[in-house]
């Protein structure tokens, strides 16, 4: 690996670390947690999972997840609902509340990256849109820049 590629690959890094905190920052400050917002936009792209689905798709055990969707019900976010075909499990839904949390979170992630990205001109934001989803598509295959 050259030079100019091990830089680039720390500056991937990097960028995704200062991303991340600046993310945390923000959510931290109204209340969410990246566990919670991770729960709550996987919940609402797949309604009706049961937690061990739910649990799989966060890369999680059953066990770690119990907590969190134990919470988030408390806290009326999230409902569970007797699945119909199996009376021994239960299917989640996000209720109004957790639609209303879906709303915010979708806010705030877009006031994180305007402002983060905000230093660059909107070519060099078309550019780096551009160059990362190459990258992911020839790493990762075609979609993977949208998930």
């Amino acid at each position: 690996m050259s030079s100019g590629a091990t830089e680039l690959g720390e500056l991937l890094v990097a960028a995704h670390r200062a991303f991340t905190q600046q993310g945390r920052a923000r959510f931290g400050e109204h209340g969410l947690s990246p566990a919670r917002v991770r729960l709550l936009t996987t919940l609402h792209q797949r309604s009706g999972s049961r937690m061990r689905d739910l649990a799989d798709a966060l890369g999680v055990s059953g066990r770690a997840i119990t907590p969190l969707v134990d919470v988030l019900e408390s806290d009326g976010l999230i409902a569970r609902r007797p699945d119909p075909s199996d009376r021994r499990a239960f299917r989640l839904t996000l209720t109004d509340a957790g639609l209303g949390a879906i709303d915010q979170i979708a806010h705030l992630q877009q006031q994180i990256s305007e402002e983060i990205f905000s230093v660059m001109s909107a070519e060099d934001q078309r550019d780096l849109t551009r160059l990362l989803r190459a990258f992911l598509d020839a790493n990762h295959g075609p979609g993977c820049a949208s998930d």
